[in-house]
């Protein structure tokens, strides 16, 4: 008897198990932790057609959905408009014109649409005054302190400052952060998504609970001049704090208002141990005692949506803390598709998400970052996704809608193709998404240029 493998069996059961986990909704399953995939797809070309490829691959926030579906309900019927689909899903070769409102001769700028067009004006100088703060809120696209981090060190560079400014109690990210470095044990994440009507949202996207000892450690290469943690503690107990030389223990003060401990120690190291049941940890500014901070709060596939909610008493209360002179709203790819070519709904969202902050916050100027360039398969081929300029589009209305700043950052990428040109410059990463650093320095020396000049 023959017990040898059979070649044609062998190759056979392999392109069968191939193309049974090509056709797995991975992204769905995994809610985007895994991406769909063809593994099948450059060995037969002519199969990836662009209809597979533009249809109901995308990852959309959930919480988007249900927004702009609330809206519709809300809506006179005589309003409503179905979101419009690609008649024709095919790529069409052509050329994009750069924007003439994102460049003036040729370099890019932060259009004004605030009232007397005086905003931009304003964070300028804040900045030059070499005592300002500045946050950017986002999703995946700037997880990890990808951009912000190239804000951060060229504004400190030229105006003062130290440190990284915020960090959450738990992170993501932590594993491939060049900034800082962070652990946490012992606390429960409450992000925006699961539970948006909590009281204890915030611009930072999430909170944290200590339901029992807990303790979260940062470290970084540079040292920086002070450290706040601010916090609401429903019961007492204490809050040990270590640096590289020094420990402080300190009683917490139960209370419904917002709390900080304020660590006035230039250090590299910040450890806090809480051993107080039921603290809610808001989180940790590590920042100098002057000059320029620049904030990342970053949640991962966060469209934005339910900063709606954002609960204006308590940004008072932190407010009293920690202020800023511009807030960037990041958001717009976990609420983009390859099917929709109209984002009217998202544009109506992102004004109401920009009057919310303005309530928490209204001393800041708002600043709107337009979406970046995305990549979409055609017939084996990567190009921008037809829909991207739309949604562009709709964001630089929202902006002149709600009277705020804008930047076109797909513009500043390259506009048309720009995606694929920074993936094979490896300033993108493989799934003609997301940025890396060395891209997100690109956009960020455009930022600061456009801010300082």
């Amino acid at each position: 008897m023959n017990d040898k493998p059979k070649p044609f069996l062998i190759i056979f059961s392999a392109i069968a198990l191939v193309a049974l986990l090509s056709l797995v909704p991975w992204s769905r399953l995994t809610g985007g932790f895994i991406k769909d995939y063809n593994l099948l797809a450059d060995l037969f070309p002519s199969a990836q057609t662009a209809v597979a490829a533009t249809t109901g691959n995308e990852v959309i926030d959930p919480e988007y959905v249900k927004a702009v579906e609330e809206m519709k309900r809300q809506q006179p019927a005589e309003e409503k408009a179905a979101p419009d689909t690609l008649a024709l899903p095919i790529y069409q070769e052509h050329t994009e014109k750069p924007s003439e409102e994102a460049r003036v001769d040729g370099e890019m700028v932060i259009e004004d649409y605030t009232a007397d067009a005086d905003g931009l004006r304003k964070v300028k100088k804040a900045i030059a005054s070499g005592n300002a703060r500045i946050a950017v809120m986002g999703d995946s696209y700037i997880e990890g302190d990808i951009l912000t981090q190239d804000i951060r060190s060229q504004l400190q560079s030229k105006y003062g400052g130290r440190g990284v400014g915020f960090v959450p109690g738990h992170s993501v990210a932590s594993g491939f952060r060049r900034t800082i470095k962070q652990s946490d044990e012992g606390l429960t994440v409450h992000g925006m998504q699961k539970a948006p009507s909590s009281k204890y949202f915030n611009i930072t996207g999430e909170y944290f609970t200590a339901d029992g000892p807990a303790k979260v450690t940062y470290k970084s290469g540079r040292k920086w001049d002070v450290s706040r943690l601010l916090y609401v503690a429903p019961s007492e107990g204490t809050i040990t704090f270590r640096t590289d030389t020094s420990e402080y223990i300190v009683d917490v003060v139960p209370g419904e208002q917002v709390q900080q401990y304020s660590l006035p120690e230039r250090t590299g190291t910040f450890e806090a141990e809480i051993d107080c049941p039921g603290l809610v940890y808001l989180g940790a500014w590590l920042e100098g005692s002057g000059g320029i901070g620049v904030d990342c709060m970053s949640v991962r596939g966060n469209s934005g949506v339910n900063n709606r909610r954002l609960n204006t008493d308590l940004a008072a209360q932190m407010r009293q803390y920690v202020d800023y002179d511009l807030i960037i709203l990041e958001y717009g790819v976990n609420a983009l598709t390859s099917e929709q070519t109209e984002y009217g709904y998202f544009g109506k969202i992102l004004q109401q998400m920009v009057e919310r902050v303005r309530q928490c916050y209204p001393g800041a100027q708002i600043m709107i970052m337009g979406i970046g360039d995305r990549g979409q398969k055609f017939q084996g081929e990567v190009h921008s996704m037809l829909t991207a300029p739309a949604m562009v589009e709709a964001q630089r209305k929202a902006a002149k809608a709600a009277g705020c700043l804008f930047f076109d950052t797909r513009e500043a990428m390259g506009g048309q193709d720009a995606i694929v040109d920074w993936k094979e410059r490896g300033l993108a990463n493989s799934d003609y998404i997301h940025i890396n650093s060395a891209g997100g320095k690109k956009i960020a020396t455009e930022i600061v240029n456009a801010l300082t000049r």
